[in-house]
C-alpha cells in the first residue's frame, strides 16, 4: 500500500513528491515523460515565480475569493522560501528587472531535473487513471497499468491549457466522481484574435502600454500578431473578455502627440508619429483610422482632424473575435470548487484523504512566474499535511 498516490506529473505533482521525501509515494502520468507542460513555460526558460512578497504576489490573482484560497499556501510557501528551495539543491537562479524568476541557465530543464533528483517515488507514464474508488480506510486506483491502493490520493492534473502535454481536463471527472463540483473551465493567459486585420502589424511590440477593457485598465507590453494581440498585458486579461469587446490601446499620450503636431508644423504626420516611437506601419494605421492621408504637413491639419488623430492615438480599439483558446492558453481559468477544499491543508471537504494541489484548482494568476508559484505552494501545503499524518487516511 502507498501513502499516497499522486494523479498528475507536472510541477505541483513533482514538487508535492520532491518534498516527501520518507512517504511512499507513486506518480501516475497519462503523458510519455514528466514534467511536459514546465519545459515549455517562460518560453521554455522556467520562470518558476517572482520576486515579491505572499502579500504582493497574492494581488496578482484576479478574486477576492482566489487570493483567500491561496493566501495559507503562500504563507507556507512564499516566494523566497521556493527560490531557496531550489538554490540548496543547487540550482542557480537570476532575477530579471521585472522581477521575474528563471534558473541561470534559461532552461526549463534544468528545474525539471532538479526535482526529479529529490524525488523518492515511483513514477509511472503513460498510465491512464480509469476511476479512483473510495474505501473505508484506503483508496484503489484503476489504471491502465493494473490496480493500487493508497492511503491518500493527491489530485494535481493541471488544467486544459496546453493539451498536447497532457493537461487536458482529466482530472476533473476524477473530483467529480468523488463529489466534487467543476467550475467549468476557461482559457487564460491567451492571446487574442480581433475583427480587425492586423497582419499588416505583425512583429510589432510595444513596452508598458496602457490597455484599457471594460472598466480595467493595465500597463505591460504588448505584441501584434498576424490575426491579434499577445504578450503579458494581453493574456492577463484574456480571461475576461468575450467575442465583441473593445480593447484600447494608448499607443501614445494624446496631449504630447497634439503637442507635437503644433510645433512642427512642416513636419509630416507620420514622421511626428514615428519620432515619438511608433514604428512606421502602426503609424499609418494611426492615419488611416483617423481618415488621413500620412504624408499631411501638420499644418495642413484642421483642428477636428488633428483632435480626431490625438484621440485615435491614445486610444486604438480592437474588437475581440475570439482567444487563441486552450492550445496557446497557459493557464485555465475553472477547475475544483475552491469552496470545497480546506484551503490550510489542501485535503477535500467532502472526501478524507483526496487532496488537490495545482492548476485543477479553480485559481489562475497572472503572467510572470505566479501560476507555477501557486502550483508548488499549494503542492508544499498538501505534502507537509500527508507528511504530518501516521498509517490513517484521515486524522479528522
Amino acid at each position: 500500500m502507498y501513502d499516497v498516490i499522486v494523479v498528475g506529473g507536472g510541477v505541483a505533482g513533482l514538487f508535492l513528491a520532491a518534498n516527501l521525501p520518507d512517504r511512499k509515494v507513486l506518480i501516475l502520468d497519462h503523458a510519455k515523460s514528466v514534467g511536459k507542460k514546465l519545459l515549455i513555460t517562460g518560453g521554455g526558460r522556467a520562470n518558476i515565480t517572482n520576486d515579491l512578497s505572499a502579500k504582493e504576489m497574492l494581488a496578482h490573482f484576479p478574486t477576492k475569493a482566489m487570493r483567500n484560497f491561496l493566501a495559507p499556501s503562500l504563507l507556507s510557501l512564499t516566494p523566497s522560501d521556493l527560490m531557496n528551495w531550489f538554490e540548496n539543491r543547487g540550482v542557480e537562479l537570476i532575477v530579471r528587472a521585472d522581477g521575474h524568476v528563471f534558473p541561470s541557465s534559461l532552461d526549463a530543464r534544468t528545474i525539471r531535473d532538479a526535482l526529479l533528483s529529490h524525488i523518492h517515488a515511483d513514477i509511472r507514464t503513460a498510465c491512464t487513471v480509469a476511476a479512483i474508488i473510495n474505501e473505508e480506510e484506503s483508496f484503489t486506483i484503476h489504471s491502465s497499468e493494473g490496480s493500487f491502493v493508497t492511503r491518500s490520493v493527491c489530485l494535481a492534473t493541471g488544467g486544459m491549457s496546453y493539451p498536447s502535454t497532457g493537461s487536458d481536463g482529466s482530472g476533473y471527472a476524477l473530483a467529480k466522481a468523488l463529489g466534487h463540483t467543476i467550475v467549468p473551465p476557461k482559457p487564460a493567459l491567451t492571446p487574442i484574435v480581433t475583427c480587425e486585420q492586423t497582419a499588416h502589424l505583425s512583429g510589432i511590440s510595444l513596452s508598458n502600454v496602457s490597455i484599457t477593457h471594460r472598466q480595467s485598465t493595465a500597463t505591460g507590453d504588448l505584441l501584434f500578431t498576424r490575426d491579434g494581440l499577445s504578450r503579458p498585458v494581453i493574456l492577463n486579461l484574456s480571461r475576461a473578455v468575450s467575442k465583441g469587446d473593445p480593447v484600447t490601446i494608448a499607443v501614445l499620450d494624446s496631449s504630447l502627440l497634439e503637442e507635437n503636431l503644433l510645433s512642427f508644423p512642416q513636419k509630416r504626420v507620420s514622421t511626428i508619429i514615428r519620432t515619438l516611437g511608433v514604428p512606421a506601419s502602426l503609424a499609418r494605421e494611426i492615419c488611416e483610422r483617423s481618415h488621413l492621408e500620412s504624408d499631411r504637413n501638420a499644418g495642413t491639419l484642421r483642428k477636428e482632424e488633428r483632435k480626431l488623430l490625438c484621440k485615435t492615438a491614445g486610444a486604438l480599439t480592437y474588437k475581440v473575435n475570439t482567444t487563441k483558446g486552450f492550445k496557446q492558453a497557459m493557464a485555465t481559468s475553472g477547475g475544483v470548487e475552491l469552496s470545497e477544499v480546506n484551503r490550510k491543508t489542501m485535503e477535500s471537504r467532502l472526501t478524507p484523504g483526496l487532496f488537490f494541489c495545482g492548476e485543477v484548482l479553480d485559481y489562475d494568476g497572472e503572467s510572470g512566474g505566479f501560476n507555477i508559484q501557486a502550483a508548488c505552494s499549494t503542492a508544499y501545503l498538501a505534502a507537509r499535511t500527508i507528511g504530518k499524518r501516521k498509517n490513517k487516511k484521515s486524522i479528522a
